[in-house]
């Protein structure tokens, strides 16, 4: 049996659905472990990001999604979510970042210069706290590990939630790969597969921080699920949607 993932970024058990950047090495690791792949895009946005699901749908839990108005849900919507459109992205930072927020059973961690305000309006509403930030790149920056533990390669975003949290890591940046120009965020290339697996976009050894980064998951009982062979790459995340029951 199939259900949605209650708490954004953090499923249960086994995920079954997951939104993914069109990135063919990483859907069919993916699609090997059963795992349905939807793949936004936005051809407004900057090439490096068009394709980044982080950037383009924020997950706030359960069948509740919003997402970018330039793009086509229809996939959502036919795996029974209900999509609500936020103002539309522009290609410029920050406010190519109106849905770039980082949301977990507790809080979300947001730019409230850049935020979509109906987004942020719902999350309120819903009971979560805001957790401010000067990174537009939020999501992009946070990878849950559990629900009270996290890591962050932003100062910003380290200094924002470390009263939050009750464990976070902060990693060195410039070890992900995004593209010729710029370099990635670590939230860009992890995601929950299951209670107890972060996948990961790349081998982990390509990191500085790796050592860190291992012990850290395993004192909270997560192991790492390396989906390719190199660098780490930077593909929006990956943002799991629905898991088994």
């Amino acid at each position: 049996m199939e259900g949605f993932v209650k708490i954004p970024n953090l499923p249960e058990n086994k995920v079954t659905f997951a939104a993914v950047g069109d990135y063919p090495v990483f859907r069919k690791a993916l699609s090997d472990m059963g795992i349905r792949i939807f793949s936004p895009e936005n051809t407004v946005l900057d090439s490096e990001v068009s394709r980044h699901a982080d950037m383009l749908i924020c997950h706030t839990g359960e069948n509740i999604i919003f997402a970018d108005p330039l793009q086509d849900v229809t996939p959502l919507i036919k795996e029974g979510f209900t999509v609500y459109f936020t103002e539309e992205l522009e290609r410029n930072y920050p406010l190519d970042t109106r849905l770039n927020t980082a949301v977990g059973s507790k809080y979300f961690i947001n730019n409230p210069r850049s935020v979509s305000a109906c987004l942020y309006k719902y999350l309120e509403n819903k009971g979560l706290k805001s957790i401010s930030t000067k990174q537009g790149y939020t999501k992009c920056s946070l990878c849950f590990v559990t629900e009270n533990a996290v890591i962050t390669d932003d100062n910003s975003v380290y200094k924002a939630v470390r009263e939050h949290f009750s464990d976070v890591l902060l990693i060195s940046k410039g070890d992900i790969f995004l593209s010729e120009k710029h370099f990635g965020f670590f939230g860009g290339c992890t995601g929950k597969i299951n209670k107890n697996t972060l996948a990961v976009t790349g081998e982990l050894k390509s990191h500085r921080d790796h050592r860190e980064i291992y012990e850290f998951c395993a004192k909270h009982e997560v192991e790492i699920k390396e989906l390719s062979k190199g660098k780490l790459t930077d593909i929006g995340g990956i943002l799991p949607l629905k898991e088994m029951r």
